[in-house]
């Protein structure tokens, strides 16, 4: 998978990076309205991120950064699926060991989620 990034800023040996969005929800004229449009907005700066500077760079221009299938697949799996498995997991543990206490599942399941997404993160932070 191939992606446009605007290089917004160049400090030090690191230059910032901003995801190109001219498709998708910034382009559609229902973008206001939408939910998902509202959300994009919302979280429109964890778009930016650094990386180290190539050679010839300047800022405005535009880079192109390349993911393999098996590393868009695999991060996928970190961020979505892993937490959902930590939920259900947990649950069906503390179902089964302490089948009488519904309010204490629920907290096991809820706290399972919760350290799995801590996981994710970092196990992105740490790559």
């Amino acid at each position: 998978m191939k992606e446009q990034f605007e290089v917004i800023a160049l400090e030090n040996k690191t230059m910032t990076l901003k995801v190109n969005r001219s498709g998708g929800c910034h382009s559609c004229s229902a973008s206001s309205g939408c939910g998902t449009g509202i959300l994009a907005n919302y979280f429109d700066h964890y778009s930016t991120f650094n990386k180290p500077i190539q050679n010839g760079v300047s800022v405005g221009d535009f880079v192109t950064l390349e993911i393999s299938s098996s590393e868009l697949f695999s991060r996928a799996f970190i961020l979505y699926i892993f937490p959902l498995l930590a939920l259900f997991l947990v649950g069906a543990v503390f179902a089964y060991f302490v089948p009488d206490n519904e309010p204490l599942q629920i907290f096991f399941s809820m706290l399972g989620l919760i350290l799995a997404l801590l996981l994710s993160r970092w196990l992105y932070q740490s790559k």
